[in-house]
C-alpha cells in the first residue's frame, strides 16, 4: 500500500487510527505500507484533529441529500458511529455521484438492521426511497447536462396553453406515495434540514422516540411530485489541470393530499383542462402553474 493511500485510510477509518496509535510498526506491516519510516514522527493529536474536521465536512455532504433518513437513523443510540462507518468504505474515494448513491445503500442497510417497529420501518423506508429517487434523478440530469441535453427551469405556461392545450408529464418528473406528509416526519426530527442534518445527529440533539410516535399515527397518505431541472452550470478545476463542470440540479416539488395514482394515470392521455371536471381541473392547473406539468398546444 502506498503511503498516500494509507494516510487516507488513517484519516477516515477510526478503528485503523486506534490500531496505529497502539502499535505503529505492526499496523504498517499488516497493511504492507511502503516507506513506513514516513510515519515515524506522525503527530497523533494532529492526525485526530485533521480526521475530525474531514469527517464533519464529508458527513455533512453525505447526509445533505438524505436529511430525514440520516437524521432518523442517526438519532438512535450509536447512530452517529453507524452513519460515519461509511467513511471506511472504498466508495468514499469514488466519483461524487457513485459515492452519494453508495451512501444511500448504506442507509438502506442500516434501516434494514434497525431495531424499530414495523410501522416505523415502513415510514422510513418510504421516505428513504423518495430521497434516493431524487438523488438518482439528479444524477441522470447531470449526465444529460454533460451531453448538452438537460432541461432548464420550465417557463410559466401561457394562458392560451392552459385554456386550449393539453397537459403532459414532463421528463425527469418523479412521483411517489408516502404514508405521512414529510412535514410530520420533519417536525418529529425537530425541523432538521439538509444543511444541518449531520450537525444535529453528531450533537445528539434528536429524539428517536418522536419518530416512532409519529409513525404510529393514523395514516395520512400524500403523493409527492418533483420535477428536476438544471439551474446552472459552472466550471471548477479538476485534477491534472483539467476543468470539471459543476451542475446545479434542483427539483420543483409539490405534495398532494391523498393517493393520486389515478390522477397521474389520467395524464398519460394528455387531457385538456376544459374537458375535465372542475375540481380535477383546478388541481392540474395549479400543478401546471407550479411548473410540475407541461401544457402544450
Amino acid at each position: 500500500m502506498t503511503p498516500q493511500r494509507f494516510l487516507e485510510r488513517l484519516l477516515f477509518d477510526q478503528e485503523l487510527r486506534a490500531r496505529f496509535a497502539a502499535d505503529r510498526g505492526a499496523t504498517l506491516a499488516a497493511h504492507g505500507v511502503e516507506a513506513p519510516g514516513l510515519f515515524a514522527d506522525l503527530d497523533l493529536h494532529g492526525l485526530e484533529l485533521d480526521a475530525q474536521v474531514r469527517r464533519r465536512y464529508l458527513m455533512s455532504a453525505l447526509c445533505r441529500p438524505f436529511p430525514l433518513s440520516a437524521a432518523a437513523l442517526g438519532a438512535a443510540p450509536g447512530g452517529p458511529a453507524r452513519l460515519s462507518a461509511f467513511l471506511a468504505s472504498p466508495h468514499l474515494f469514488g466519483p461524487l455521484g457513485a459515492r452519494t448513491a453508495a451512501f444511500g445503500d448504506h442507509l438502506a442497510r442500516l434501516l434494514a438492521l434497525a431495531d424499530l417497529p414495523p410501522v416505523t420501518k415502513g415510514l422510513l423506508q418510504a421516505n428513504l426511497g423518495w430521497e434516493r429517487a431524487l438523488v438518482d434523478n439528479a444524477a441522470a440530469l447531470r449526465e444529460a447536462a454533460a451531453r448538452g441535453e438537460a432541461p432548464g427551469l420550465p417557463p410559466k405556461p401561457a394562458a392560451s396553453a392552459l385554456k386550449k392545450g393539453r397537459l403532459t408529464l414532463p421528463p425527469y418528473l418523479l412521483a411517489a406515495e408516502l404514508p405521512l406528509p414529510t412535514g410530520l416526519l420533519r417536525a418529529a426530527l425537530d425541523g432538521v434540514s439538509a444543511a444541518d442534518a449531520w450537525a444535529r445527529v453528531e450533537a445528539g440533539a434528536l429524539d428517536p422516540g418522536r419518530v416512532v410516535t409519529v409513525s404510529r399515527a393514523d395514516p395520512v397518505p400524500v403523493t409527492m411530485l418533483a420535477r428536476g431541472y438544471v439551474a446552472g452550470m459552472s466550471q471548477d478545476r479538476a485534477g491534472a489541470g483539467g476543468v470539471a463542470p459543476l451542475v446545479d440540479v434542483r427539483h420543483l416539488t409539490v405534495e398532494l393530499s391523498g393517493r393520486q395514482g389515478a390522477l397521474l394515470a389520467m395524464l398519460q392521455e394528455r387531457p385538456r383542462l376544459r374537458d375535465l371536471p372542475a375540481a380535477r381541473a383546478r388541481v392540474l392547473r395549479r400543478l401546471a402553474e407550479a411548473g410540475v406539468l407541461d401544457a402544450i398546444r
